[in-house]
């Protein structure tokens, strides 16, 4: 505050008088009143204060309560999920993997026991010869190779998964009238004027 003495109109009193000019808000006030002007001015103040502490307060909570975000439950919400999915669909294809497996040893152990009955009755019989001695040995051959391959068994990995993608989308940190930029360690920031 600025003084300028003479006679004017008090604001709060409306007499004229030696007075003094604020040169916060222009208007004139008398020694009896200027103290009152000045009085309504701290408490104004000691307002903001308090409002900044109960902001330092609520960010100091945000700040230790990081993992309760909404963001971050929505994050982690996806992760169970996807979770879910992906057991889901691998217990999915290990269902059919084991379904293929079992029809597959079901097959072979049918042809090994019509290969075993043969065998039991040509010797039986004791009527073969190297012909029939190079089938058998052929049929057994392809039995093992059948076992050992699986021709028909293969994993493949799609690209379109299943498993919905996530992002994390940034807009800008504040919507304001004016803006100037701030550079600092080669970030750019913005700070805001109202």
């Amino acid at each position: 505050m600025a003084a300028t003495t003479g006679k004017a109109q008090c604001i709060l009193c409306g007499k004229e008088r030696s007075a003094v000019r604020c040169e916060g808000c222009l208007q004139f006030y008398c020694y009896t009143h200027l103290a009152d002007h000045r009085q309504e001015l701290n408490k104004q103040f000691d307002e903001i204060e308090v409002n900044r502490d109960q902001f330092r307060d609520t960010l100091t909570q945000q700040t230790t309560n990081l993992e309760k975000h909404t963001s971050i439950q929505q994050i982690d919400q996806w992760k169970d999920d996807s979770i879910k999915k992906i057991e889901q669909i691998a217990e999915e294809c290990k269902r059919l993997l084991l379904q293929h497996t079992n029809e597959l040893i079901t097959q072979l152990e049918v042809n090994l026991n019509k290969l075993t009955e043969e065998l039991r009755h040509i010797r039986q019989e004791d009527d073969f010869n190297e012909i029939d001695l190079k089938q058998f040995h052929e049929r057994l051959r392809q039995l093992a190779k059948e076992l050992d391959q699986s021709p028909n068994i293969s994993i493949q990995q799609d690209s379109a998964s299943p498993i919905n993608k996530i992002s994390v989308v940034v807009e800008s940190f504040s919507k304001c009238a004016r803006s100037e930029p701030i550079e600092t360690d080669g970030e750019k920031s913005f700070f805001c004027f109202d």
